[in-house]
């Protein structure tokens, strides 16, 4: 099924200051996901056919700008799906943009937690875990590597 992705004014939402905000529109398999682009305008200035800012807005180069990059980094992120066959939904579309996933090294983990003893002051703890560190690490790298080829022998069958 297809994704369409676009910018629409929200009228049905009203500010302090008369505006509406202008909320990005993210439609899979029946289901609307909305989420603010960071701008309200007035209805007045807002071309409801076209979804776009009239020819009369004050800001409207600006506005469009930053539509076309919203809906840009949005629509490469389904490509990016697509091309990966992974299944996604409305939700979870804004959740990969808005929130990408950082790859760590098991390294950096524990580094991580023992900065987090440390600042909890768990200095035994942390000196425990800074003293078996390169033991440890080794192990659980071996640990995932032997893990991953279990995993994949099971997947393939063999």
């Amino acid at each position: 099924m297809s994704t369409t992705i676009s910018v629409v004014c929200y009228k049905s939402k009203v500010l302090k200051n008369n505006e509406s905000p202008l909320m990005l529109r993210v439609c899979k398999e029946g289901k609307r996901k909305y989420e603010s682009i960071g701008i309200s305008i007035l209805p007045s200035l807002w071309d409801f056919k076209l979804n776009k800012p009239t020819r009369k807005c004050p800001n409207k180069e600006y506005i469009e700008r930053l539509i076309a990059e919203k809906v840009k980094v949005y629509t490469d992120k389904v490509i990016e799906f697509k091309s990966q066959e992974k299944e996604f939904t409305a939700t979870s579309l804004m959740e990969k943009v808005n929130k990408p996933v950082k790859r760590k090294t098991v390294q950096e983990v524990f580094n991580l937690y023992i900065q987090e003893l440390e600042s909890a002051n768990r200095l035994r703890y942390a000196d425990m875990y800074k003293d078996q560190n390169p033991v440890t690490v080794k192990l659980f790298q071996e640990f995932f590597f032997f893990s991953l080829i279990r995993f994949l022998i099971q997947k393939t069958g063999s």
